[in-house]
């Protein structure tokens, strides 16, 4: 398994191939961020490494981030994501979530024991996308809300302009970089500075190869300050006033 330590008590394991869940350890409780495909029996590894009671939680309701919640017996998640957890759990074994589901909300503060862990909005990629933030570390868990290349596909997204409200909010956070569910290492803030430059300038055109999202979806990138954007949209989130 491939694990770093971004920040002290703070463990980014990838669970699968470039699927990343994120482990908070204060002095008497920790946070499971995110469960993965699935693949691992996270129960057994967290009780491996953490002695203090913790809290499993899910940035968003997608399966490649919930995959492991069946080990547990209880798990917060943001309530507009819950019905995606029912239908992972449809499509897997056909049975309701085993697991009790617990409302994770924005505004929600955590003492770890010398490390506090507030609860962000990061309304986009989905309707309840939701970030960690770890003040004293300055640190932000962002799930897939903010990664390179964001996604905002199928009918759990959020329209486009829901997205510049996120990134503007985010960036008025204390914080100096952030995880990304499918990234090793921690990205600079000033992606999200690029992200909102990008959205100023978007040129949302068909995908040679669009792949599995079909032909309703857009793409548009953009460069700066050595970084890129890139954007993934259905064209019926875009609801700019001169929408495609």
């Amino acid at each position: 398994m491939n694990v770093r330590e971004p920040a002290p008590g703070v463990l980014h394991f990838e669970e699968d191939y470039r699927v990343y869940c994120t482990l908070v350890r204060g002095q008497d409780a920790a946070i499971l961020w995110d469960t993965g495909q699935g693949r691992l029996d996270l129960k057994d590894w967290m009780d491996a490494r953490v002695t203090t009671p913790y809290r499993v939680m899910n940035s968003h309701g997608h399966a490649d981030h919930i995959g492991g919640n069946r080990r547990f017996d209880r798990v917060y998640a943001p309530r507009p994501d819950w019905p995606l957890l029912e239908a992972y759990s449809n499509l897997t074994d056909r049975r309701p979530p085993a697991y009790d589901i617990l409302p994770l909300e924005a505004g929600q503060v955590y003492d770890l024991g010398g490390l506090t862990a507030r609860v962000v909005d990061l309304t986009g990629h989905t309707a309840g996308s939701l970030g960690l933030l770890l003040e004293e570390r300055r640190l932000l868990l962002a799930g897939d809300g903010l990664n390179p290349t964001l996604l905002l596909l199928g009918q759990e997204a959020a329209p486009l302009s829901f997205l510049r409200r996120t990134l503007e909010e985010v960036r008025a956070l204390p914080f100096d970089e952030y995880l990304s569910s499918h990234s090793p290492r921690p990205i600079p803030k000033a992606m999200v500075d690029v992200h909102l430059a990008h959205l100023d300038c978007l040129r949302l055109e068909a995908p040679s190869h669009p792949g599995p999202y079909g032909p309703r979806v857009c793409r548009s990138q953009y460069k700066a300050a050595g970084l890129r954007s890139v954007l993934w949209i259905d064209r019926r989130l875009d609801d700019r006033e001169n929408a495609l």
